[in-house]
């Protein structure tokens, strides 16, 4: 069996509601503060997933979508800028686990 790399791994997780556009997503992200006040942007560099980017003009933007759940954003922002809440499973989206 092939060892996969980690964006091969990633490729195959699967996402509860993926198709539904009006999502509940379980993360907010305050970009104003990551923008800001925030002096080394440590969530574009941690993600596993590459949620947090920076832009062109050295914005940071964030995107739910590919999301893994893994909590690294949330120990690793030291400035109040992410914050997770868990909405009902049928409103939300979020990794569809296989073993719970």
């Amino acid at each position: 069996m092939k060892n996969l790399t980690l964006t091969e791994r990633l490729g195959l997780v699967s996402y509860r509601n993926q198709a539904k556009s009006n999502i509940k997503p379980h993360i907010q992200v305050d970009i104003s503060i990551c923008n800001s006040v925030c002096p080394h942007k440590c969530t574009t560099y941690v993600c596993p997933a590459n949620c947090y980017k920076i832009d062109d003009e050295g914005q940071v933007f964030f995107q739910v979508e590919d999301c893994i759940e893994c909590g690294t954003c949330m120990y690793a922002c030291d400035q109040g800028a992410v914050s997770w809440n868990y909405p009902d499973p049928e409103e939300g989206r979020g990794v569809t686990w296989n073993f719970g």
